[in-house]
């Protein structure tokens, strides 16, 4: 029989949270950390086995039918999207392993989505526009389990290239690289607490967000000066308006921050990514003390930056380091970190920017 093998890295995002379900800015990086599927091609059915989830997976290989919760629901949305993108229904036997924490923000779902994508793609020897993938992934989330998504995770884990950060227009997905400055390294640090977007308030905030957008007269945040923010929101209820606020200052801070990369201006950078976390804290309220904590901790020992990353309510924060003294940055954080929260059991992830799925199968994700 002949085989598949696919891989698709988390993420991780450096500056512009909750920006992607109005269409605006971002800058996350792939991870060297991912989903890899294995399989044998074959039948009409996708039969998956992982060591990290006791239920296998077994439907067909259309996704005409899905299990009504666990990790198979991401799997028969994608056959589903891919199908309705004219895939033949070529079944897929095999195995799912991953080397990437889940539940902290690094969108393992998004992984797993578009790993699965690549294998059922190549097993039925049909290949699409990467973009066009970024969209059926999004879909398929969104139709596993309901929730409000934008379209960062997928597009990173697809479009992310080796040794760059990715400035991401989430409204046509256009994108460019953004070089780090040398010498500097992603520190990511799980705060212990374990995030689940369906049972977060994450629906809740993009409900509150858009009952302010109704002020912006069909423009996007991503287009809407922060000087304009004091008239539009003036007679705002306090939620929208704060809500509103995060997500123009964010777009803000991303195009600051690609700035400040590209001048190696690591003071700046610094400066942003506190007011992207002093924002996500009061304005759009997702961190938790665990996540506040952290942030405080890894400037205190060393960091050159930090900030919450993900969805929030919960999962991980990241630093900016020296590469030189990561390994003593993170011992101490996490050290400080054990004391104030014994119960919690933090883990840490230190990275540089990776290559995307489309980077590595390009036989089946096209310009």
């Amino acid at each position: 029989m002949r085989r598949v093998t696919a891989w698709a890295p988390g993420r991780v995002n450096l500056i512009g949270e909750h920006t992607d379900h109005t269409d605006g800015l971002a800058l996350p990086m792939a991870l060297d950390v991912g989903v890899r599927l294995e399989g044998e091609v074959g039948g009409d059915r996708v039969q998956l086995r992982s060591a990290d989830a006791p239920v296998p997976v077994d439907i067909p290989a259309d996704g005409s039918s899905a299990p009504s919760d666990g990790w198979g629901r991401y799997v028969a949305a994608v056959a589903a999207e891919l199908h309705a993108l004219g895939r033949p229904p070529v079944g897929v036997v095999g195995t799912v392993s991953s080397t990437l924490p889940q539940g902290i923000g690094l969108s393992s779902s998004a992984a797993l989505e578009v790993a699965v994508a690549v294998a059922l793609l190549r097993a039925a020897d049909r290949a699409l526009p990467a973009v066009e993938v970024v969209r059926a992934c999004r879909r398929a989330e969104h139709a596993a389990v309901g929730v409000p998504s934008g379209v960062l995770d997928q597009a990173a884990s697809v479009l992310s290239r080796s040794g760059a950060a990715l400035l991401l227009d989430c409204a046509d997905l256009s994108h460019e690289d953004v070089a780090l400055p040398d010498g500097i390294a992603v520190l990511i640090i799980d705060s212990g607490v374990t995030r689940q977007l369906e049972g977060s308030g994450y629906a809740t905030r993009t409900r509150e967000l858009g009952a302010s957008l109704h002020v912006l007269d069909g423009r996007r945040p991503a287009d809407v000066a922060v000087a304009e923010l004091a008239a539009l929101t003036a007679g705002m209820d306090d939620v929208p308006a704060r809500r509103l606020r995060h997500v123009v200052t964010e777009n803000d801070r991303v195009r600051a921050t690609v700035a400040a990369f590209a001048a190696a201006d690591l003071g700046t950078v610094a400066t942003l990514f506190a007011d992207s976390h002093a924002s996500l804290r009061d304005d759009f309220e997702v961190t938790v003390p665990q996540t506040d904590r952290l942030v405080d901790l890894l400037k205190d020992n060393g960091a050159l930056a930090s900030r919450m990353t993900g969805g929030g309510f919960g999962g991980a924060v990241i630093g900016l380091v020296h590469a030189d003294e990561a390994d003593a940055v993170a011992e101490a954080t996490l050290s400080a970190y054990g004391r104030a929260y014994p119960d919690l059991r933090a883990r840490t992830v230190l990275t540089r920017p990776g290559a995307g799925a489309a980077e590595q199968a390009a036989d089946v994700l096209t310009p």
